[in-house]
């Protein structure tokens, strides 16, 4: 069973990192299709701004505050996520600045690839390994 799941580690190992190959910006796919959502669902908001670093945004009949300093909204899903959520996304581009670059280090590429730089490395067949004087190790006596 152990030399099976050595044998999915390392073929896993090699997939993720060509999966990696695949994206097409530095924020992986999922974080990037919540981005893009934001984004859409953004444009419902209106904004009021202090000129310094709070936001309120209205949506419909709710209103959040977002402190784009500390990176907080009060709606929480940007804090959940680490994704910014829409009320944050309408404040950066109230102020002219894109949201892809508060997405949280997780969700980026070289994260990513930090997961998956330790690989395994491969073995011989256990039937012409060195035999051993250390004492064989049993099950416990029950």
């Amino acid at each position: 069973m152990l030399e099976e799941i050595r044998r999915k580690l390392m073929t896993r190992t090699v997939d993720m990192v060509k999966f990696a190959d695949t994206w097409i910006c530095a924020i992986a796919p999922m974080a990037r299709l919540m981005l893009e959502e934001n984004k859409e669902k953004s444009r419902a908001c209106k904004v009021l701004w202090n000129a310094d670093v709070g936001f309120e945004i209205g949506e419909g009949q709710y209103r959040h505050t977002v402190n784009l300093t500390n990176r907080v909204c009060s709606c929480r899903t940007w804090q959940l996520r680490g994704i910014p959520c829409q009320h944050a996304i309408s404040a950066l581009y109230h102020i002219e600045q894109e949201p892809e670059p508060l997405v949280e280090h997780w969700y980026r590429k070289d994260t990513f690839l930090k997961a998956y730089s330790h690989f395994i490395q491969p073995i011989s067949n256990m039937k012409i390994w060195p035999e051993t004087n250390n004492p064989r190790i049993e099950p416990p006596e029950p």
